[in-house]
């Protein structure tokens, strides 16, 4: 009876971990910008589960996953509402430039109906030389209209490209700000995502790689997470530094991170020797109080693109080779000898 009571309580903190797994994908999926985030602290809330917990640390867990859920879903909110307001902004400011526009033209042409009943005037005239000076000054008057309209139509397209210059630049950066880790700069795994299945799609030659760190649980477990959030921010400036413009740098989730170069095997290795050269090591970081010095190391998996395989084998593959490097490294040094 025992026995099956800890298989029980196996089962239950199992199906826990794989609810917060969903929890956290799902926010990813959602909210890219702030998944990341949310993704790294659930999985520290994983990590802290164990059939050792106490009824009080299982609580304090939960409070802590509620905390998270609630600040994901306030900043989710608050990212849809600055959104709308930009919108709505850009739609105000059409529908005035629609009523100026609009305002305009009726006032010409109210100024052209009286130019016409002038018009109509003079071909009631008699008198030659009262008709000649009729006309000359109505054409005058023409000329004035027309140079005010074009004035002012020129001010008001000018005005109007200015506001759409302004506005398709906020809405730009609210497009950015979808596609980009708020934490590290870097792009986030739905753009990583795409622009691997764009490659996919052209039949381009190119090499995924997966870093992923080691020993970054300890640094927040030992130094706080201001510390883990300065190293993941210190570091992924080491790590792009490594690449191209032309290469894919970006944050999958938490300590993970993937890279997609436009080159063969054989250059992609090249440059993730220098990454394992300038990017590891001792990072100054600071832990809102005061800094210290902490080490980080990281294991690495890549792949080519075999212009056959899917997004999800070509990640399986990098992976797999990833997970390889680790559990080397994990293994006693007599061992690996």
């Amino acid at each position: 009876m025992e026995a099956y009571g800890e298989e029980l309580l196996k089962a239950a903190l199992n199906a826990y971990r794989a609810a917060l797994t969903a929890m956290a994908k799902a926010g990813a999926r959602a909210m890219p910008h702030l998944g990341a985030d949310l993704e790294q602290k659930l999985s520290v809330v994983q990590a802290n589960i164990s059939v050792n917990s106490s009824a009080d640390d299982i609580s304090r867990l939960q409070e802590n996953v509620e905390l998270e859920l609630v600040q994901w879903g306030d900043g989710a909110a608050q990212y849809f509402g600055d959104r709308e307001k930009e919108i709505r902004e850009i739609m105000v400011a059409v529908a005035a430039a629609t009523e100026a526009l609009g305002e305009r033209d009726q006032r010409y042409a109210g100024e052209f109906g009286g130019l016409t009943m002038k018009l109509q005037s003079i071909a009631r005239l008699n008198d030659l030389s009262s008709m000649r000076r009729s006309v000359m000054a109505s054409a005058s008057e023409l000329k004035a209209v027309v140079g005010k309209m074009a004035e002012e139509g020129e001010q008001s397209i000018s005005q109007l490209r200015a506001e759409v210059a302004n506005y398709r630049q906020k809405l730009e950066q609210a497009e950015k700000r979808g596609t980009v880790d708020a934490l590290t700069g870097l792009v986030n795994r739905r753009e990583i995502e795409a622009r691997i299945e764009d490659r996919i799609l052209w039949k381009r030659a190119f090499c995924l790689a997966i870093v992923d760190l080691n020993g970054f649980k300890q640094i927040n477990d030992v130094y706080g997470h201001m510390a883990g959030d300065d190293v993941l921010r210190q570091f992924s400036d080491e790590l792009k530094s490594q690449f191209r413009p032309v290469d894919v740098v970006g944050r999958w989730g938490g300590d993970e991170f993937v890279i997609v170069v436009d080159s063969d095997l054989e250059d992609a290795r090249i440059r993730l020797d220098r990454v394992r050269q300038w990017a590891f090591g001792h990072y100054t970081v600071s832990t809102g109080k005061d800094t210290v010095q902490v080490y980080l190391g990281a294991s690495i998996g890549i792949a080519e693109y075999d212009r056959q395989e899917s997004a999800v084998e070509l990640m399986a593959r990098a992976d797999e080779r990833m997970y390889a490097e680790k559990k080397v490294k994990s293994m006693p040094r007599s061992v690996v000898a």
